[in-house]
């Protein structure tokens, strides 16, 4: 085949994953599929937890999961350390659901360990509502992103301390009467983006 421009060729037709690309391997020439390309970059997982969680106010406690909604290479070791199979940078996002029972606004803080350390800067304080009646609980959402450069093995966790022990992440059930999904207290997701 003789050398030509990229701009030159024709529109591939839709990619079946079977296609050959070629690649260098330790300095030798080999071929892979596009199936196999995207294998190699497609290490994610979404975890959640379906329970109520409590906090110390003295050190920070992590965020556990008790579920696993979807994942393909990331895993969860040890209910609270989201795990990388591979080298890379990974997103991860998370949303967590306080409950605040005291009659005062109240804060918890929130930020991340890679392999046990706290990670620098990454830490965010938020403002819960007070409750608003005696059946009536003040909510709160926390979520946001972060970008790690990490290598295989190591593992993140999601940690927070609130000011007060009654603040706490609660699921709720699914509700019948209006009808709405479970409620999870914290949702993460994990993906390798490069």
């Amino acid at each position: 085949m003789a050398d030509q421009k990229i701009s030159a060729m024709p529109a591939a037709a839709t990619l079946t994953g079977a296609e050959l690309v070629p690649l260098v391997q330790s300095g030798a020439n080999v071929r892979s599929t596009i199936s196999t390309l995207r294998a190699f970059g497609s290490n994610y997982g979404g975890f959640s937890s379906t329970l109520d969680q409590t906090g110390s106010i003295t050190a920070g406690t992590a965020m556990t999961f008790n579920t696993t909604d979807v994942a393909d290479g990331v895993t969860v070791v040890s209910n609270s350390r989201i795990t990388v199979p591979a080298d890379g940078i990974y997103n991860l996002q998370f949303s967590s659901q306080f409950k605040n029972v005291e009659n005062t606004q109240e804060d918890v803080t929130i930020w991340f360990r890679v392999d046990g350390v706290d990670l620098a800067n990454s830490a965010t304080q938020t403002t819960i509502p007070a409750r608003k009646s005696a059946s009536i609980f003040g909510y709160g959402v926390t979520a946001w992103n972060i970008f790690l450069d990490l290598n295989a093995g190591q593992y993140v966790q999601i940690v927070w301390l609130p000011t007060v022990a009654t603040l706490t992440m609660e699921h709720l059930p699914a509700s019948v009467s209006p009808a709405y999904p479970a409620i999870p207290s914290v949702i993460a997701t994990m993906m390798q983006v490069a």
